[in-house]
């Protein structure tokens, strides 16, 4: 029986699933010798010469995986072994907590600085004495807020049709309030809910009176949680230093601002679409499967998400996916065709080039109230007849 020893790493390289870095490690393994294996953190343990296996096990950013080896030159190869993968950010456990010693040292000292920024003169040497606990405590302040803004804020930009902003003055009049009071509330800064109250109309009035057809709720929500965020992280400082007033402001100028940068155009939307796209598609297109239903699987997760980011009607997606499903079916797609699966990979990219400029046909469409809205099948179609 083979005697292998091994060593756990971590995985910190977010292009771990990039070809060039799997292959430029399979390339050094098959240099050696020694027999070399690899266990990913769900138990799969396979053969790390082999490039299909490695890319098989769909090793993530903050994985714990283990290498063995066995053979006559297997402390020296293991040495080797992680001397490269330190340099591919693939580090061991005891390196990944060095680094976090290091990283929490330099943390430390820049939350020090900024509380001393803050301190005034005469204080400086009495908040020195305890500056560890006060670091300690803001760190813990900062590091236990978690806010869900998806519950709150809609990522879609809105369509202003016919000058109706009804779901715009909803998110400020309902959400915004809430979150401001949450964060105080996390922070224990009072808070005038009268003047938070104004502060909250005047911003609805400078959306009445603004001319828009597009508004991304999302970057007015954030400009202003970061507003108040920002407020109450300093001031939860200042009480830490024992210094006042703890008063939150409530500058009614900066309104205007926060609405300017978030009315857009129709061809801001247009192209924030497009990036959505091409960042949702390369969430799925790692080439690793040949199991034609994870393909299916993949290909349809990919559709929906282009379809959400058009805003699509559930009813036209789900007769796509039905063609896709039974031309799958019907095909009998095999294990054999996805062993070519960058020629499959170049079929799918062309099939969300193609669907993605129909969805955006429909939503432009959409938008200018044209009422004959239709798709061209004709991608799905070519897509369909390539299986």
């Amino acid at each position: 029986m083979e005697e292998f020893i091994s060593k756990e790493f971590e995985c910190q390289n977010h292009l771990n699933s990039d070809n060039k870095v799997i292959n430029s490690i399979v390339d050094f393994f098959r240099t050696v010798g020694d027999k070399i294996e690899i266990e990913n953190k769900n138990g799969k343990r396979v053969n790390a010469k082999s490039f299909v296996k490695m890319m098989g096990l769909d090793i993530k950013y903050g994985d714990i995986f283990t290498l063995y080896v066995s053979g006559e030159d297997k402390i020296d190869t293991l040495k080797r072994i992680e001397e490269l993968l330190d340099k591919k950010e693939f580090y061991t456990l005891e390196k990944i907590e060095e680094l976090n010693k290091e990283k929490e040292s330099e943390g430390n000292k820049l939350l020090e600085e900024e509380i001393l920024y803050l301190t005034p003169d005469d204080k400086k040497d009495i908040v020195k004495e305890t500056i560890e606990e006060k670091v300690n405590l803001l760190k813990e302040k900062r590091d236990s807020f978690d806010l869900e803004y998806s519950k709150y804020v809609n990522y879609n930009i809105v369509y202003v049709k016919d000058n109706d902003k009804t779901e715009i003055y909803n998110m400020i009049n309902n959400n915004i309030p809430d979150v401001v009071e949450i964060i105080a509330s996390h922070y224990e800064i009072p808070i005038n809910k009268n003047e938070l109250k104004t502060f909250i109309s005047e911003l609805i009035n400078i959306v009445e009176k603004k001319e828009m057809k597009y508004f991304y709720e999302y970057l007015l929500f954030n400009s202003v949680k970061k507003y108040f965020y920002n407020q109450f992280d300093t001031l939860f400082i200042k009480k830490l230093i024992g210094i006042g007033p703890i008063k939150v402001e409530y500058d009614m100028t900066i309104n205007e601002g926060f609405v300017n940068d978030a009315i857009k155009t129709l061809d801001y939307v247009l192209e924030d679409k497009a990036k959505s796209c091409d960042y949702s598609i390369d969430i799925y297109m790692m080439p690793s499967t040949n199991v034609s239903s994870v393909d299916l699987y993949r290909l349809i997760n990919i559709i929906q998400n282009i379809g959400k980011i058009y805003e699509i009607n559930e009813h036209l997606m789900d007769n796509i996916i039905e063609k896709i499903k039974e031309n799958y079916e019907l095909k009998n797609v095999s294990k054999k065709f996805y062993s070519n699966n960058n020629e499959y990979l170049e079929l799918v990219r062309e099939l969300k080039d193609d669907l993605q400029k129909e969805f955006e046909n429909v939503y432009v469409a959409k938008v200018r109230d044209n009422k004959n809205i239709s798709i061209d099948y004709k991608c799905l179609n070519r897509f369909l007849r390539r299986l």
